[in-house]
């Protein structure tokens, strides 16, 4: 089973567990407040929009990447002419559907990281949070980025988020092998993170810099992810 394929296995998984935790693991596992949840996309989108300095028309098209159940695509829809959605998961995919109202939003299952849905030069932004640290390899974050630079308009706005590489890194099969350890030995609470798809990876700045094709600057946002923004 390929890394893609694995993963879109893993999520569909999640999103017949607990999907809203596994969008959002900040908030608890069990009895989410499901109202705090949706009022937590636009707190979302208006700090990527202010970060990224993008000032958002309506009639301007945001491609989302890894839209799981909807959370920031109803932030976005009402503020655009069009969102374009996509995940690897069929199941969180039927979830956005049922959530978000909005007709100018289309949910699409990304058959692979080319999203050859999109034209050239289409895009005024391109869009994913908390994403590309559970992609399985660098291989497939440089494909989405090159896809980045083949929709987005002259002028369009890359903006994604990635988890920085830390000490903690340097120790993370240990950490696996306790995480495993703890599920082992209860059947509640989230499962599976332990596994590739959930930890992913943590390319360095220097290694992000080397595969985007559209040159980006970083800050931090929202505690410990970094946020990455460019503009083709």
């Amino acid at each position: 089973m390929s890394g893609l394929e694995a993963s879109r296995q893993f999520w569909d998984e999640k999103a017949r567990e607990n999907p809203y935790w596994y969008v959002s693991s900040a908030g608890p596992y069990e009895d989410r407040n499901l109202a705090e949840f949706w009022a937590s996309g636009p707190k979302i989108w208006n700090d990527l929009k202010s970060a990224a300095g993008y000032d958002p028309k309506s009639t301007d098209t945001v491609v989302e990447v890894g839209c799981g159940v909807g959370r920031l695509t109803r932030a976005i829809a009402p503020e655009v002419g069009k969102v374009i959605a996509f995940d690897l998961s069929a199941e969180m995919l039927a979830i956005a559907r049922s959530s978000v109202e909005a007709a100018n939003a289309s949910f699409h299952r990304a058959a692979t990281p080319a999203l050859a849905e999109i034209a050239d030069s289409s895009a005024d932004a391109f869009v994913a949070y908390c994403v590309f640290q559970h992609l399985p390899d660098l291989d497939v974050l440089r494909a989405y980025l090159n896809t980045a630079a083949r929709v987005l308009k002259p002028g369009g706005r890359l903006i994604f988020t990635m988890t920085p590489r830390t000490w903690r890194d340097s120790i993370a099969f240990a950490l696996r092998i306790r995480r495993w350890l703890v599920e082992r030995r209860s059947a509640h609470g989230p499962r599976g993170l332990y596994r590739n798809e959930w930890y992913g990876i943590r390319p360095t700045v220097q290694e992000i810099d080397a595969l985007s094709p559209i040159k980006t600057k970083n800050s931090l946002l929202h505690g410990d992810k970094l946020l990455f923004i460019g503009t083709r």
